[in-house]
């Protein structure tokens, strides 16, 4: 005699009375905390009926189950990454939606980290772009300390400006601040030098020697997923894509294996060099979205990061890129 299909038995429609049966189960079952032996006790029927109900119940969709796992670190998938990466920290969050959602959801972790490791007296280097906004939006508050501005600005849109963003992070403080009052990008390199000599402007860069954590974007050339891309001359972008330009940090250009193909792009800049980041203790990247994974490697092989907040699909992206 063959055996009983179980799974048909499951899916087959239940009379109205084990469907209601199946469901004032559930309910205690799920919504109410009561065991099995207690339903049974309670409804007068066996606890193995109790079971068969429940699994009726799932198998034909009369309850759902999900989980909320949203912004939780995966801890084993951070470890990998940062081996992947050979850098000393990452903290990988599960987001979901769009790149809007998923960017604030980045963001408010970094906040979280930061939150949780700075003390009174850091300095912090504060950089600029759409997560790192995200991030000063959802900052609680942070031990009094200096913030330092480290790029000047890319791009019109004044919410996402460096200047901005260190605003939030001294009103989240209460520390004293060190803006930078300039475009990130200037015409010719002898402009950028006469604003360097400003008083003001050179007053934070003075400060760059100082900072202990420095927290930056990372932008992608190649798959285009940058601000600083988007803002300057097509004729300027192109020819850096031909120089082989994948990714930046700051106003660093930088090609796949690390190597800096457009030195002179950063005469150009009022921003913090490659060897001021690379002074720094700490310099926390903050990215999402798996388009920036060929970035986030150039970066960590320039040695211009020591740590990575970023999302699910970007860390995966980055576990999957070949080692070479």
């Amino acid at each position: 005699m063959p055996a009983k299909d179980s799974s048909t038995a499951i899916s087959a429609p239940l009379p109205t009375s084990e469907r209601a049966m199946a469901l004032v189960v559930a309910r205690k079952f799920y919504l109410e905390d009561h065991s099995k032996v207690e339903i049974a006790d309670e409804l007068q029927i066996s606890r193995f009926k109790v079971a068969r109900l429940i699994e009726q119940a799932r198998s034909l969709g009369l309850i759902t189950i999900s989980i909320n796992d949203e912004g939780l670190v995966d801890e084993d998938l951070s470890a990998r990454v940062a081996a992947k990466l050979g850098i000393d920290e990452a903290r990988v969050i599960e987001a979901y939606g769009d790149d809007t959602h998923v960017r604030d959801q980045v963001g408010k972790a970094a906040g979280e980290l930061l939150t949780e490791t700075l003390r009174p007296g850091d300095v912090l280097g504060m950089a600029w772009g759409r997560t790192l906004s995200s991030m000063t939006e959802s900052l609680p508050s942070l031990p009094p300390m200096t913030i330092v501005q480290l790029t000047g600005a890319a791009g019109m849109n004044i919410f996402q400006s460096p200047v901005e963003l260190v605003r939030k992070l001294v009103q989240a403080s209460g520390g004293s601040a060190y803006p930078i009052y300039a475009p990130l990008v200037l015409a010719d390199p002898t402009t950028a030098e006469a604003l360097r000599s400003q008083p003001d402007i050179a007053r934070a860069l003075s400060r760059y020697s100082e900072v202990t954590t420095a927290v930056m974007s990372i932008g992608s050339w190649q798959p285009p997923e940058s601000q600083l891309y988007e803002s300057i001359h097509p004729d300027d972008r192109q020819g850096l894509l031909d120089r082989g330009v994948v990714a930046e940090i700051s106003g660093v250009l930088l090609a796949e294996d690390g190597s800096e193909p457009a030195p002179d792009f950063l005469e150009r800049c009022i921003c913090a060099t490659a060897a001021e980041l690379r002074a720094i203790p700490r310099v926390l990247a903050v990215a999402a979205g798996a388009r920036k994974a060929a970035a986030v490697r150039a970066v960590a092989r320039a040695g211009l990061m020591n740590g990575l907040v970023t999302d699910r699909t970007l860390a995966e992206a980055v576990l999957a890129l070949p080692d070479s």
